[in-house]
């Protein structure tokens, strides 16, 4: 076995000169990193790339558990950083009591990796990385490592040293301790790839097995591997095992983006000249234009004039993932049908009738980049963005339309999850219920909203009477509440509801979003709840609680913030945010402190609704815009050692009515991202908006 890799290497030299061309993908190591089968490598996820994989491979923990699972789930942050969470649980099966601690053993931790940012000729990649970061009691892998990697025609190779941490629970052999690598060999174009590999205290043999990318699965590729593991000292860490990793990107690019549109254009007629429709009266084109709006599904639609230029207002409640879809329809539809000395384009957009935001552009500038997407520099010099329209709207001749909505009542199933993971209770305690709220506009920047819950399934544990009892979801009506958005001044973006909240108890709740003058990007924010809730069994999240914070938007994806929380437990601290966004998805992580208990953890933050829902009608159905699937564990101290599960503690304010989602596209309706998204406004134009073109 020891000569394996160093055969493999000339395997590699020998067949390079006629191997065929094929990008070798990235498989997950065991212990949560982009790697080999125990090992990790040099290479990193990339960014807004995840992956999810469960497999059976015995760690090393020196235990005669006969039930193995390693659960992975990863994120590429770009820089060069890669974070995973893992989780692995073993335990005798059968068991005869489920909730039995004596029966199960886990180890719930985070890996990070960093890939150096050094790019020279000739030389590997480079990275530094940590495994098992978690509780002081339950270290079973925990080890720092400096890797190499680097590929010579087929074959991928990596070297690496590591220093390893024993489990201080179990005398188990230490895991990924010493000189670490290992070899990767691509078995010609069959997509299967041969490893073998030493971690410092164990060898691995395996076979890999690379997917094409499945468009059909949102471009993921699926990964399997079987592995031989053999060589500890510990008999049953010689095993066999297999894995299976679903990498996903979160996001789309640019190049794809524009495909997307050349795609969509194909099956059109071309985008006729200006010249074409000159003789075209200037009403005429208003009115078809105004009727495209409409058919696209968006509602206040209204379409005017001030001189030379072409206002037009809209509300959307269609096109969910982000505000930026519906954008990308108006400015479309509106430079291509704006009268043909029309100078410039003035998009306002609304929500709950409520101007929240102006964007405007050149017309010509915008119909020469819809026929040619190598025109953007002009279109980025001409846009423009506010929160606020920087005219006086009274001045506008409005041709047709109203500010009275269509859609009269709209309703949004979202899910409602808790659960608590990798505990010594159980791997997976959850209760899952389905929120249905409907929501009906009344006057400007008002809305009265109703949510119903239906608990649809809970394990043995959330039964009443057990452990996680008060993590049980209630059916009924949770809540019924009046909000009210209005602005104070050209800065602050307010929004309060009053009403009945958490089944039965009549509270209010405030946020205010504060654009910072001369940092229009950076804002701060100020949440506010008083829900005082008498019965202990209540949800988390039902007393008392603000906060107050500043964000600062490092780049259009990126945002550092912080600030202090008086939390829902009764204790007051700091906490700090840092989260990036990949297209439509974001990942936060975080950390806070109250009193004496201090969380860090991760929140994934992704839309569960289709891109394109139900149009402006009088009932609509759609998902959740902005759902929030977070996940924490509880800093351990040399004077508090137990990584215990205390679901009430350090929780911040959580208001039914989240006016940043519901108002501002989740924050992103800031110049510095608008300007970021000229490929997905033409995207969405191609995709949605260019069939309802009459010309």
């Amino acid at each position: 076995m020891n000569k394996l890799p160093a055969l493999m290497s000339v395997a590699g030299l020998l067949l390079w000169p006629t191997w065929p061309a094929q990008a070798q993908g990235l498989g997950v190591a065991s212990l949560g990193a982009v790697g080999g089968l125990n090992i990790p490598s040099a290479y990193v996820l990339g960014k807004g790339d995840a992956v999810v994989s469960i497999g059976n491979e015995d760690p090393n923990l020196g235990t005669a558990y006969n039930h193995q699972r390693n659960y992975l789930a990863g994120f590429g942050l770009g820089g060069g950083v890669e974070l995973f969470g893992r989780l692995n649980h073993n335990q005798n099966l059968p068991n005869p009591r489920p909730d039995s601690a004596e029966l199960i053993g886990g180890d719930l931790s985070a890996s990070l990796k960093w890939q150096l940012p050094i790019e020279a000729r000739g030389l590997p990649k480079l990275a530094l990385g940590l495994t098992d970061y978690g509780g002081e009691a339950a270290v079973y892998f925990r080890s720092i490592y400096a890797v190499a990697s680097d590929e010579l025609g087929p074959l991928r190779w990596s070297l690496g040293y590591a220093r390893s941490k024993q489990s201080v629970v179990r005398k188990a052999g230490r895991v990924l301790d010493g000189v670490f690598g290992g070899a990767e060999l691509r078995l010609w174009d069959t997509r299967a790839t041969l490893l073998a590999e030493t971690d410092g205290t164990r060898r691995h043999a395996g076979l890999r097995y690379y997917s094409p990318v499945l468009p059909w699965l949102g471009d993921a590729q699926v990964i399997g591997t079987v592995q031989r593991s053999f060589g500890s000292v510990i008999p049953q860490s010689n095993t066999n095992s297999v894995n299976l990793a679903l990498v996903v990107p979160l996001q789309t690019d640019d190049a794809t983006r524009t495909q997307r549109s050349r795609s969509a254009a194909k099956a059109q007629p071309p985008l006729p000249a200006l010249a074409a429709a000159s003789n075209t009266p200037s009403a005429e084109r208003l009115a078809t234009l105004y009727s495209a709006l409409r058919s696209a599904g968006l509602d206040r639609v209204r379409v005017g004039t001030i001189a030379d230029d072409l206002v037009v207002e809209y509300e959307n409640q269609r096109y969910l993932h982000n505000e930026l879809d519906a954008m990308g329809i108006v400015l479309g539809l509106a430079a291509e049908h704006a009268p043909v000395n029309s100078r410039r384009l003035h998009v306002i957009t609304r929500k709950a009738g409520l101007v929240v935001s102006e964007t405007s552009v050149s017309v010509p500038s915008y119909r020469a980049w819809l026929r040619d997407a190598a025109e953007s520099s002009a279109v980025q010099a001409t846009l423009g963005f506010s929160h606020l329209p920087g005219y006086d709207t009274s001045t506008v001749v409005w041709a047709h339309g109203n500010v009275q909505a269509v859609n009269r009542v709209r309703v949004a199933l979202s899910p409602l999850l808790n659960y608590t993971v990798g505990t010594e209770i159980g791997l997976f305690d959850h209760s899952l219920a389905v929120q249905a709220r409907t929501s009906v506009p009344l006057w400007t920047g008002a809305e009265v909203y109703a949510d119903v819950v239906q608990r649809v399934d809970n394990s043995i544990n959330m039964d009443p009477g057990r452990a996680y009892a008060n993590l049980r979801h209630r059916n009924g009506l949770q809540t019924l509440a009046l909000q009210q958005s209005f602005w104070l001044g050209r800065q602050t973006l307010a929004s309060v509801g009053a009403g009945l909240y958490q089944y039965n108890t009549a509270g209010l709740e405030a946020e205010a979003t504060v654009f910072v003058p001369g940092r229009s990007e950076d804002s701060v924010h100020l949440r506010a709840r008083a829900v005082h809730a008498t019965d202990s069994s209540e949800l988390p999240g039902t007393y008392n609680a603000s906060s107050a914070s500043y964000r600062w938007r490092m780049n259009p994806d990126t945002w550092l913030e912080g600030g202090m929380h008086s939390y829902t437990d009764g204790s007051k601290g700091p906490a700090l945010a840092l989260t990036r966004w990949f297209g439509d998805v974001s990942l936060q992580m975080f950390a806070r402190k109250g009193g004496g208990n201090s969380f860090i953890g991760l929140e994934l933050s992704l839309p569960l609704t289709p891109r394109q829902g139900m149009g402006a009608n009088t009932v609509a159905l759609n998902g959740n815009p902005r759902y929030t699937l977070p996940i924490r564990t509880l800093l351990t101290s040399d004077t508090d050692r137990l990584n215990s599960q205390r679901p009430n503690a350090v929780r911040p304010v959580d208001l039914s009515y989240k006016s940043e989602v519901a108002l501002i596209n989740s924050g992103r309706m800031t110049p510095d991202y608008l300007s970021t998204q000229l490929p997905r406004l033409r995207e969405s134009f191609y995709l949605y908006g260019r069939g309802l073109m009459p010309l």
